[in-house]
């Protein structure tokens, strides 16, 4: 499976500090906290589409890999990939026609977006935990000292270091020369002379070098007309299975993450210069408009699942071939279906919903960090919908009277997939939320009576 690269460490240089989130949404970070610089070329179709299939090529490694934390589009670069582990990588990404041959270094300084990357790498003041990458559908021009020389000698642990003093001094030039003609607040501007009498200012060159410690430059992302069948077959095909999601729509699911990643990318505010931020005095203010406006561009492993799409409304209760697993425990619940005067068959089936939904969140779990919240959500459903369905049970008999059937008839008619607040992070049926209610039950998170202490009820 195609998947992000693995965080790794930055080169930053003497007095540079790393910039560590300290919020819970890891927002807290420098990039997050700086506005985007105007981007004219963004409102182009064919790029949007482009650049939103290439991020959706994180999104679905996302899924499986736990290093990633979310991902942010259109801020600095076309989208930005927070880390785990506080790191971002800002990318730019580049659609190069076939017919315009391999990039060259002169052509990746200026359309290739490595000026614009290291404009905004220096706007992060040079952090070591912020990296960067270039992801082209081009190759690199394999002339001696030419851009495929450049990508070899880029990153913390470059393949090839021979003649990168070199290397790095060219890489200089080509951006001073790109800030005659345009404005980048981190290039410094120089007079126009012939290329090779350019005197780069003090400790330019050596930042160039550092910069390109931290890129990478990746041919990965396959060609416009090919990377639609590839990222399905082998992002996310391979993803579904590690999930065992079962009854998965590929196309259409891969449809809405792009077009959620496409909605993602275009923004309803104006978008600011990084000065009016820098200049603006009221910070708190204006950072909380920062702040929404990444919430809008912001994809969690949540939003993802919430665009599967499945080629059946609502699966079996028991998957076929599959055994069912007898829950653990059940006693309070037993007990408390009891006090409630629920009929003896109806507890009996009630113990194998229980067993149904402990069967089926045991095989449909991810494994990732982001269960406990998926659980606790739909929990959060269940549970409102129980406690609607007591007090209406409890107002529908005489006070002191038994209202537990009344009760569990009420949770059978009103508990459904198509009643919850938000779609579940993986198919269930009605049956599956009914067995939930009872496993919550069971945790003692509500009664089909009064409450009442079960251990007492034990002795």
């Amino acid at each position: 499976m195609v998947s992000a690269a693995e965080p790794h460490a930055g080169t930053g240089g003497p007095g540079e500090s790393t910039l560590t989130p300290s919020g819970a949404d890891g927002l807290t970070h420098l990039v997050f906290g700086l506005a985007p610089a105007e981007d004219s070329g963004s409102d182009t179709l064919g790029r949007y589409r482009y650049q939103a299939e290439v991020a959706a090529r994180e999104c679905l490694a996302m899924l499986t890999e736990e290093n990633i934390d979310f991902i942010v589009c259109e801020w600095h670069e076309d989208f930005v990939v927070a880390f785990a582990d506080g790191s971002v990588e800002l990318v730019s990404v580049k659609h190069r026609e076939e017919s315009q041959g391999p990039w060259t270094v002169t052509e990746l300084c200026k359309t290739g977006g490595l000026a614009h990357l290291f404009d905004r790498w220096c706007a992060c003041e040079c952090a070591p935990n912020v990296r960067l990458r270039l992801a082209t559908n081009a190759a690199m021009k394999p002339s001696k000292n030419n851009a495929d020389t450049l990508a070899r000698m880029c990153g913390p642990k470059p393949e090839l270091t021979s003649g990168l003093t070199d290397m790095v001094k060219t890489v200089a030039h080509q951006m001073l020369k790109i800030r005659w003609k345009q404005e980048y607040l981190n290039i410094p501007l120089t007079p126009e002379v012939k290329l090779a009498d350019i005197q780069p200012p003090a400790g330019f060159v050596e930042k160039v070098r550092r910069f390109l410690a931290v890129l990478e430059i990746s041919c990965a992302p396959p060609q416009r007309r090919y990377i639609t069948d590839v990222n399905i077959q082998r992002l996310l095909a391979p993803a579904v299975k590690s999930l065992e999601l079962v009854d998965v729509d590929l196309e259409a699911t891969y449809r809405a993450i792009v077009n959620r990643i496409e909605q993602a990318n275009r923004d309803e505010e104006d978008r600011s210069q990084l000065a009016v931020y820098i200049a603006d005095p009221a910070r708190v203010r204006y950072n909380t408009q920062l702040q929404q406006r990444i919430s809008r561009r912001r994809l969690t492993r949540t939003i993802i699942y919430e665009e599967f799409e499945y080629t059946t409304v609502q699966p079996p209760t028991v998957p076929r071939g599959q055994i069912p697993v007898v829950a653990p425990g059940g006693t309070r619940l037993r007990r408390k279906l009891s006090r409630g005067h629920v009929p003896s068959d109806e507890a009996e089936f009630a113990e194998s919903l229980r067993s149904a939904w402990f069967t089926t969140w045991s095989g449909r779990r991810s494994g990732l960090v982001g269960d406990e919240t998926d659980l606790m959500n739909l929990s959060f459903d269940v549970l409102d919908t129980a406690f609607k369905c007591r007090r209406h049970a409890r107002s529908e008999v005489n006070d002191g009277s038994a209202f537990g059937t009344e009760m569990n008839e009420l949770l059978a008619d009103r508990l459904t997939v198509d009643a919850l607040s938000s779609t579940p992070p993986f198919p269930l049926n009605d049956l599956h939320l009914r067995g939930l209610a009872y496993q919550l039950c069971d945790e003692c998170r509500f009664y089909f009576s009064e409450p009442f202490d079960t251990d007492e009820e034990a002795s």
